[in-house]
């Protein structure tokens, strides 16, 4: 959709202004102010309708074209689906020839009955002078059919000719490609083999995180001033590298020159995960060990290089025992950092521990290299954990295209609740995955107002190596009450640098743009933040800071972790069973919870048969759409249970926000609007 106008952009005297996806849109209006709202990952398009008709026209028109748009999409995934199934490119032509003569089959076997029914109709009508002309009209139409049949035979024999020319042509290239992914594999090692060479040959010390270690290191909340001398020590060598920032004032901050008090000692709080109350349910301790199965990923994503993420079809064997709305949770493992962050009255050294939390969402993904379910279309996940950790979280698969993740949680003191869509591309060496939605923090007792959007996940090694995962790109946290923003870098790792891997800088700036705080750490350790009490510009800029104060640090590994898919506490307990839940929930997906009692074969199986299943639902109510579309009447998008569509205040954007009676539905054994997924 290239311009929102009913009119040519010349009549009226104005320029398209880009293009939104509709595949991957949101459609919002307000019948209030009859406006309309198309949402998509990079911007948001705003329209004014003059009246009621007016918008409902539009409303109209924007559905059917998004729906085309799905449909065409949806159409190419079947179609890739079932090259996938086929071996090689001679099952893909055979099948389509085989297509072929079977509407062929199916010609002929209408003409034989248009034969039946003619010579019973002539009997019918004897041989008047009606019957007669009946015989002329009759014999042009046998002659017509006949001729479509010739035609359609001829067509088929075509067809086969072009099909064996085309094989030969395809199995060429299908040859070609081996040879090519073969080149791409011996490339690979050579890489593998020059990051090595060159990490040899580096001065820095540290471990990459691509190379095998037989010890975990973890950051003990006494030692912890080795990691911010390091930091300091960087800095005042000028060995850290310059780094891009959006904005230039920012990199001037991010690289100015920084003073601490004498001594270097770091100011430690509690900055390790609360003991668990008293009185709190006992959790499960362990789940079945992972079976050491081995596969090749490389194997499954060679063809599909360019796609999304959610679109290859992956076995088991690469996922971890839990579905995305699970691992959404677990954001909330150290949601003390947000207890912490309510008790604060200054909003400058509480957007510090916001960004800390943020950060802290990261910190399992430097051992986590599997993959979580795909969430189906209404599959839901609670987990109430008031009792221990003193929040409840809920959230809820909202949409299939684009694929969205509604979250909301609640503490005693704050509400956070999420958005989660990403874009995601295979590239060969490595697979990206780019969150686009936004995440909110707001506090019961206080006007501030929290968002921020995640950062770029990349995971290395796909094709040869250890896997591993590099978290990297500008995080920009803003409070929207008193205009305070964060801007956090998380530092993309390279071997030809002598900084740490996984490093987080950031710095707090008021209103006014006056830094105030700096925030430093590692993103699978620590951070620890620093006020700013003096700021000389100069050649360099300098700012003098207060001690540093740890506000957090990673949990340690959890026992036998290495086993256990590397899970957390957490971790292990979210897919536990647990009685009264929604019909939907993510504990109730037998496919998931085979693998996790090593039941992969049946797993996979379960797996294919809920995806066929989803996929049938998709297919029919494209079908109801596609009638609506062609009576010219509306057809309503799928609404979520839980979750109702509106327009986010500071953004502008659609989100879902959270309808709030879940648990009170729970508390009723109420399920009646739940649709039957498993």
């Amino acid at each position: 959709m290239n311009c929102y106008s009913k009119r040519n952009c010349n009549e009226v005297g104005l320029a398209c202004r880009g293009s939104l996806n509709l595949q991957e849109a949101r459609i919002h209006t307000d019948p209030t102010t009859n406006n309309l709202i198309i949402s998509a990952s990079s911007q948001s398009v705003h329209l004014k309708a003059q009246n009621e008709i007016d918008r409902q026209q539009w409303l109209t028109a924007l559905e059917h074209a998004r729906h085309r748009a799905i449909k065409q999409a949806d159409s190419e995934e079947d179609e890739e689906s079932m090259m996938n199934s086929m071996q090689d490119v001679k099952a893909v032509l055979d099948h389509v020839n085989n297509s072929l003569n079977t509407k062929i089959d199916e010609l002929r076997s209408i003409e034989k009955q248009l034969k039946k029914h003619a010579t019973e109709l002539t009997k019918f009508l004897g041989k008047t002078e009606e019957a007669r002309q009946y015989h002329e009209k009759y014999s042009q139409l046998k002659k017509s059919i006949e001729a479509m049949v010739n035609t359609s035979e001829e067509l088929v024999e075509l067809t086969v000719k072009d099909s064996r020319t085309l094989t030969r042509y395809a199995n060429n290239e299908h040859e070609q490609r081996i040879r090519l992914q073969e080149q791409i594999e011996t490339l690979a090692k050579q890489h593998s083999n020059l990051e090595r060479a060159a990490f040899s040959s580096s001065t820095s010390g540290e471990q990459p995180p691509y190379l095998d270690s037989d010890e975990e290191t973890f950051v003990d909340a006494n030692d912890g001033s080795d990691d911010f001398k390091s930091m300091e020590n960087e800095r005042k060598s000028g060995s850290s590298r310059q780094e891009s920032f959006s904005d230039e004032h920012d990199a001037e901050i991010f690289n100015a020159e920084i003073v601490t008090p004498r001594g270097n000692e770091l100011s430690l709080e509690n900055s390790m995960t609360p003991a668990i109350r008293n009185g709190a349910r006992k959790r499960r301790e362990a789940i079945p060990e992972r079976p050491q199965i081995t596969i090749s990923l490389w194997s499954i994503m060679r063809n599909c290089i360019g796609k999304e993420l959610t679109k290859i079809p992956m076995p088991v064997n690469f996922n971890e025992p839990l579905s995305m709305l699970q691992r959404l949770t677990e954001d909330l493992e150290y949601a003390y950092l947000l207890d912490r962050a309510a008790e604060k009255t200054d909003p400058l050294e509480q957007i510090c521990y916001i960004a800390s939390y943020a950060v802290s969402s990261y910190s399992t993904t430097g051992t986590r290299t599997t993959k979580p379910f795909n969430p189906l279309l209404g599959e839901t996940y609670e987990c109430d954990r008031t009792d221990d950790l003193g929040w409840k979280s809920f959230t809820e698969q909202v949409s299939h295209h684009p694929p969205a993740t509604a979250h909301h949680a609640n503490g005693k003191k704050w509400i956070m609740h999420q958005d989660f869509t990403m874009t995601s591309r295979f590239r060969g060496k490595y697979l990206s995955v780019t969150p686009t939605g936004i995440t909110h923090v707001k506090f019961k007792d206080q006007p501030n107002w929290y968002t921020y959007r995640k950062i770029t996940t990349t995971v290395h090694n796909i094709i040869v190596g250890k896997l591993w995962i590099d978290n990297h790109g500008e995080m920009q946290i803003e409070n929207h009450y008193t205009g305070d923003k964060c801007i956090l870098k998380f530092h993309a790792y390279s071997y030809f640098s002598s900084e740490k891997p996984r490093k987080v800088s950031g710095i707090v700036k008021d209103k006014n743009g006056v830094a105030r705080w700096l925030i430093q750490g590692y993103w699978d350790k620590s951070i620890d933040i620093l006020q700013v009490t003096k700021q000389e510009k100069g050649a360099k800029t300098v700012l003098e800071t207060e001690l540093p104060r740890r506000v957090w640090t990673i949990n340690p590994p959890y026992p036998n972790s290495e086993k256990m898919y590397h899970f957390t506490k957490l971790a292990l307990e979210l897919n536990e069973p647990e009685e009264g839940v929604a019909p939907t929930d993510s504990r109730l997906r037998l496919d998931q919870r085979w693998m996790e009692e090593g039941r992969w074969d049946e797993a996979n199986s379960k797996k294919q048969e809920l995806e066929e299943r989803q996929r049938t639902v998709r297919k029919k109510r494209e079908a109801e759409a596609e009638r609506a579309m062609q009576q010219g009447l509306p057809y309503p998008e799928y609404t979520p249970c839980w979750f109702e569509k509106t327009q986010d205040e500071s953004t502008g954007s659609v989100i879902y926000t959270f309808k709030g009676d879940y648990w009170d539905c729970k508390t009723r054994r109420e399920w009646s609007r739940c649709p039957s997924i498993f």
